[in-house]
């Protein structure tokens, strides 16, 4: 992939990027007429973190790239990898695409993939497990998404997390046999309410493993 992307996707997470944050102006977060590639969304869990990029092919179609890195032991990340990408089947300026997409619904599953990375767990075979990464396509009326870790043995005192957004599509990454509770959810003011029915998402059935990293950065 071209390397500005990489770069891009390294910055992001460099800058400690999270969606809504004062620190997004660092990296761009909007496609417009002057800006051919910006960061839709990332997550970070533990010292793993994926960004997901949107970008402008030179056919002028739109694709999307997932990239992944590592959190180094001096606290930086290591050079983005990319992991996957290609043409999209929405173009994620189009409001009213998106909303035809929806249908009136506040959340629906955008896309699905699984990798599997180096983790460097103690519970991962050879250090190795397979993450399932999902998109998330979400109302423009969505301040946040409140994430409920659902998994076996789970701790009840940090199992509820709150995810910002900066775009109309959302990432998470689950590790093996996660499973977690999504629910959109509007702020008027200081209130929160959810809008629409709770998602569930699961990671791959390689079985569950107790102390999973916590959902980093882009959660509060």
């Amino acid at each position: 992939m071209p390397k500005n992307l990489a770069e891009l996707a390294h910055a992001a997470l460099t800058a400690g990027h999270t969606p809504g944050a004062s620190t997004s102006h660092a990296v761009p977060t909007r496609l417009d007429s002057t800006t051919e590639a910006a960061v839709a969304d990332m997550c970070i869990r533990g010292n793993l973190g994926s960004v997901l990029l949107f970008h402008r092919r030179k056919d002028a179609r739109f694709a999307e790239e997932l990239y992944f890195s590592t959190r180094l032991d001096d606290g930086s990340w290591a050079a983005a990898e990319h992991l996957s990408g290609g043409a999209m089947g929405i173009e994620p300026t189009n409001t009213r695409e998106i909303a035809r997409i929806l249908s009136g619904r506040p959340l629906v599953l955008f896309g699905e993939s699984e990798t599997e990375l180096f983790t460097g767990r103690p519970q991962a075979d050879e250090g190795y497990e397979l993450l399932r990464f999902f998109e998330l396509l979400v109302d423009r009326e969505v301040s946040h998404l409140e994430i409920k870790d659902a998994s076996p043995g789970a701790d009840p005192e940090c199992s509820l997390t709150h995810k910002s957004l900066v775009s109309q599509v959302a990432l998470l990454a689950l590790f093996p046999g996660e499973r977690f509770t999504i629910r959109a959810m509007a702020q008027k003011g200081a209130v929160s309410y959810p809008l629409g029915e709770p998602y569930e998402l699961t990671g791959s059935d390689l079985g569950r493993v107790a102390d999973s990293p916590t959902w980093d950065e882009d959660s509060r």
